[in-house]
């Protein structure tokens, strides 16, 4: 028998990981190889030849293939939730969050190592009548011989529910009428193509600068899935004995699936699966919270060019990105700067982020920062210490 717990042990528990090794998420790719790089790609519906063909690699300013900014999150992910996984809490955990800040680009065959430290533990804000806990994480990449990548932090709330209480979200799959559908079909076919290799030099950019809308949906099961194996997480493949040991050593993470009754389901598997997602508290499928994060950067790649460079992004994920939705994202310059970074300056854009559903509701709210050539001025890389 699984040994049980509650919120407030649960914060007492995970408090005394603060300062520590995340205990409760495995590490995932270690080379950037391109396979790895395509299956990111395919779970973003991205096209960018910077990312995706190797002749283009070669004809860029890096001289070889990169894989999209978010790729570090295909190494480990940081949305810890602490002493989660260590007892039968009885709660559910969600991805609120994100915070990246990039130092370079991540090149082809790449080698890369990681930590990731739980940061913070604290109580959450009300959920409906829940209670909740929020924990943060925070990963950092670097290359194996020490090199800056990146740092990214996460935020998880986790909240209390059983099977057969009132659901977290209470929504049902979005069915669409006629206009919404012809509007969506117009949107989509609205959407330019990525900038590519014609610069968007910072001169030519000025504060009120509308970036191109870039529509995410309907979202389906294949790019939820996708999500899935790109972050490489041992039991996206696990089967079997192997799935059920993996389940009994991590009681927090064990549920009953609704539809068929067997007590040993991972928890982690029903954000996906629409006949066992009740256990999550939800009635249809919902996109993690990492996955909307790097849908929504990429309004900023695309428009950026191959020669931007994406500095840091800061986003927070209200509401939820259900099964069927579709997601609008948009983005605004509103600040234009010079920063000096050790060595080197930079021109800067500040840009703010936002999405909306079709139903109006917040996804995405924050901002990103971007480094932009100039003529004559390439971005210079690692940041603060350039090597051209």
């Amino acid at each position: 028998m699984a040994e049980k717990g509650d919120l407030k042990e649960f914060l007492a528990d995970s408090k005394k990981l603060i300062g520590k090794e995340a205990p409760d998420v495995a590490n995932g790719i270690s080379v950037v190889d391109w396979t790895s790089i395509q299956k990111f790609c395919a779970a973003l519906g991205d096209v960018n030849p910077l990312y995706n063909d190797m002749a283009a690699g070669l004809g860029n300013v890096y001289n070889t293939l990169i894989g999209p900014p978010g790729i570090v999150l295909s190494a480990r992910t940081p949305n810890s939730g602490a002493s989660y996984e260590e007892k039968d809490y009885g709660l559910r955990k969600f991805t609120v969050g994100v915070s990246a800040q990039w130092e370079d680009v991540v090149r082809l065959g790449e080698r890369i190592s990681n930590s990731l430290t739980v940061t913070g533990v604290n109580e959450g804000e009300k959920w409906g009548s829940r209670d909740t806990a929020v924990v943060e994480s925070t990963a950092k990449y670097t290359t194996i011989h020490g090199g800056a990548i990146a740092e990214v932090k996460g935020t998880s709330t986790l909240v209390s529910f059983n099977t057969g209480e009132e659901w977290l979200e209470d929504r049902d799959i979005h069915q669409y009428a006629d206009e919404e559908i012809a509007a969506l079909e117009k949107d989509l076919d609205a959407i330019p193509p990525h900038r590519g290799k014609v610069p968007l030099y910072w001169s030519n950019v000025n504060e009120g600068d509308k970036l191109p809308t870039l529509v995410k949906g309907p979202v389906e099961y294949n790019s939820m899935e996708l999500w899935e194996v790109a972050m490489a997480q041992p039991t996206t493949a696990s089967l079997g004995p192997v799935a059920h040991r993996q389940v009994l050593s991590r009681p927090g993470q064990r549920t009953v699936n609704p539809t068929t009754g067997w007590p040993y389901w991972y928890l982690e598997q029903t954000f996906k699966d629409l006949l066992s997602v009740r256990a999550l508290g939800f009635r249809s499928p919902v996109v993690r919270g990492l996955q909307r994060f790097s849908l929504a950067t990429q309004v900023i790649t695309n428009w950026m060019g191959d020669l931007g460079f994406l500095r840091s992004v800061s986003l927070s994920l209200p509401n939820h990105y259900l099964y069927g939705d579709t997601m609008w994202v948009g983005g605004e310059v509103v600040r234009k700067f010079s920063e000096n970074v050790g060595d080197a300056q930079y021109n800067a854009v500040e840009v703010k982020l936002s999405a909306k559903n079709q139903l109006g509701q917040t996804l995405v709210e924050g901002t990103g920062v971007v480094y932009l050539p100039e003529k004559g001025f390439m971005v210079g890389l690692p940041v603060g210490n350039p090597w051209w």
